[in-house]
């Protein structure tokens, strides 16, 4: 598998995953809410939440693995302290080496499951083929989708994706009109479509990897 060239901040090797960050340096501090699809950036790379949630006592919010630099700071678009980059696993080099990032949250942080109008409702999915999807980022904000393909951890989407998006939420639409949380996204491949890890599989993966006293819990509304 390839990865769009266009999509990354280096070129890796053949069939390498792209990491979307791009960078901006880091302003003054203000209070903020971490809340899924919201930019993240540290001195020199931006990306965007996932979704959030908390291991006993400590929250985090999310991103893709190649968003992951040890021990950076993490701001919000308005310069705002968020946290810092805590622990990873996986480089998102290959479908094979999907993971995770885990950003430690400020203790002045607020924590949200909100997109805005609408929160996330079930993190517990299975995604399919055909069906329609949604995903929030820095640089292309709200874009939408289908479905084209499906893998063992990951599933393929026709959504336009650049710079900044990785990490970011992808969901669909429930009945009740808000969100079934559905994954993250990686990054765009050479042979065309964007590639997005599963909910179920970023989960099962921190639960493995990360360490914490407890499981770790998403954020529902």
């Amino acid at each position: 598998m390839h990865y769009r060239n266009t999509l990354s901040m280096s070129v890796i090797v053949a069939a390498l995953a792209v990491c979307l960050g791009v960078g901006f340096p880091a302003t003054a501090q203000v209070q903020v809410t971490a809340y899924p699809g919201m930019t993240i950036r540290t001195a020199d790379r931006i990306c965007s939440v996932g979704a959030t949630g908390h291991m006993g006592s400590a929250q985090y919010a999310v991103t893709a693995a190649h968003c992951f630099q040890q021990g950076a700071r993490v701001y919000d678009a308005n310069g705002g302290l968020v946290g810092w980059f805590e622990q990873s696993y996986g480089d998102d080099s290959t479908v094979a080496n999907l993971g995770f990032a885990l950003i430690r949250l400020a203790n002045n942080v607020g924590i949200s499951a909100s997109l805005g109008t609408f929160g996330i409702q079930s993190t517990y999915t299975e995604p399919f083929v055909g069906e329609g999807v949604c995903h929030v980022g820095w640089a292309t904000t709200w874009t939408c989708g289908t479905i084209t393909s499906i893998g063992d951890h990951y599933f393929i989407t026709d959504f336009n994706a650049d710079r900044g998006d990785s990490g970011g939420i992808v969901y669909n639409q429930t009945p009740e009109g808000r969100a079934a949380f559905l994954g993250i996204l990686i990054g765009g491949r050479e042979s065309g479509g964007v590639v997005v890890e599963t909910a179920n599989y970023l989960r099962d993966t921190i639960d493995a990897h990360a360490v914490g006293y407890d499981s770790f819990r998403w954020y529902i509304e």
